[in-house]
């Protein structure tokens, strides 16, 4: 990067790409700030809710700063920043939070989110929006003097889809799930027309020396396997092949356990790690999730899974999230022994055991990965039905060449 630029990135109030490749410690994170009492997806006005800030401690601000924990915060277009909607309030309960942060020379991340009635995820219905969002947090972080380490992007179905297309899309109801996912509408074109404006933002985002990670729903993985991106169609979102600076895919064994019936065990962890790696390679990450659910009720699991993942060289690990951490096992502390467990990473016999497939994990992949291929071969009469066909999936990770979109 040419000095000039440099120097123009950080008057923006926000640090260059960091340096990639070099192999580390397992550096534990949290995603932070969506701790919003009242919160209703299906009440759009509790997006503008106050968040609940109150275990924002000494002690945890300590434990964040003497560890140099990132912490990834969500930060909600129209309500943090951005344009306001008339009759809404402008919050600022972020800012505090942000800004002690940076005193304390915490690592703060921005956790781009926008209106529950715009799908609040990153979409392919909401694509122009999270590339306007992105743009405007810069200059709001600008504006504010805030300094964060770069943004995130959260691709996954929107807010609103139906709770059985989402349990489906993660293997629940094994193959019975099939005709809900048949169900689902599907338009190859527009999800194209999406791919082009999320690899544009991350472009822009590289060339104005910005980090932009993302942290998707896992079973994209499944899709890219088999080269179609049919399920991600089916489920509303897609995920280009773009310059990120890491992909957390959301290897969240509590998701699983709740929607499979049973828990896939650490399986599911090393399985989807490595599909990742398999696909985006040093980038390729996984977030865990969620503290203080199903199999996470124990402490002692979260803590196995986080050895897990340091064994097998994960370089970044946010976990789902920051409060319900701190809620779930008893403050400050347990952050401390989160990252204290990265840095014990399972050797020999430990290590062979921990990383060894589970028969859940597997067959849950193996139920999503047949219930792709059967989108795939029927998404020509999907979009025949629906009016916008015949069209088939496109295909990865070059399926959507040649489209342009015009930058917001």
């Amino acid at each position: 990067m040419k000095a000039a630029t440099a120097t123009a990135i950080v008057s923006l109030a926000l640090l260059v790409l960091p340096a990639s490749g070099a192999q580390g410690a397992t550096t534990v994170g949290f995603w932070a700030g969506e701790a919003v009492p009242g919160t209703n997806w299906g009440k759009p006005d509790t997006y503008w809710n106050r968040r609940d800030t109150h275990l924002y401690t000494p002690s945890v601000w300590r434990a964040l700063a003497e560890n140099q924990i990132p912490v990834y915060f969500n930060l909600r277009y129209k309500r943090d920043f951005g344009p306001v909607p008339p009759g809404q309030p402008h919050r600022h309960d972020a800012l505090p939070i942000l800004r002690e942060a940076n005193r304390l020379g915490v690592p703060v991340w921005g956790w781009v989110l926008v209106p529950y009635t715009d799908g609040y995820w990153a979409s392919e219905s909401n694509a122009a929006e999270q590339f306007q969002a992105i743009k405007s947090l810069v200059r709001w972080a600008r504006q504010n003097g805030v300094f964060l380490q770069g943004l995130a992007l959260d691709p996954e179905p929107p807010v609103g889809t139906p709770q059985e297309a989402s349990a489906a899309m993660l293997g629940g109801d094994g193959e019975a799930a099939l005709p809900t996912l048949l169900g689902r509408p599907a338009n190859p074109a527009e999800q194209c027309s999406a791919w082009a404006t999320y690899e544009h933002a991350a472009i822009w985002a590289e060339n104005h020396g910005i980090a932009l990670a993302t942290a998707p729903m896992p079973t994209a993985l499944d899709d890219l396997e088999d080269g179609r991106l049919a399920l991600q169609d089916a489920g509303g979102f897609v995920l280009p092949r773009a310059p990120w600076h890491r992909l957390f895919f959301q290897a969240y064994r509590s998701t699983f356990a709740y929607h499979a019936g049973v828990d896939p065990g650490p399986g599911i962890v090393t399985s989807y790690l490595r599909s990742a790696r398999n696909q985006f390679v040093d980038e390729g990450q996984v977030s865990l999730g969620s503290a203080g659910r199903g199999p996470y009720r124990r402490f002692k699991t979260l803590l196995h899974d986080v050895r897990l993942a340091a064994t097998l060289h994960a370089e970044e690990l946010p976990i789902y999230s920051l409060e319900r951490t701190l809620r779930s096992y008893g403050g400050s502390r347990a952050l401390i022994r989160l990252v204290q467990a990265a840095r014990h990473p399972f050797t020999g016999e430990l290590a062979r055991a921990a990383t060894t497939p589970t028969p859940e994990a597997d067959a849950i992949r193996a139920t999503i990965r047949a219930n792709d291929a059967a989108l795939a071969a029927a998404t020509g009469e999907i979009t025949m039905k629906a009016g916008v066909g015949p069209q088939e999936a496109n295909a990865w990770p070059g399926g959507c060449a040649g489209w342009t979109v015009a930058a917001p």
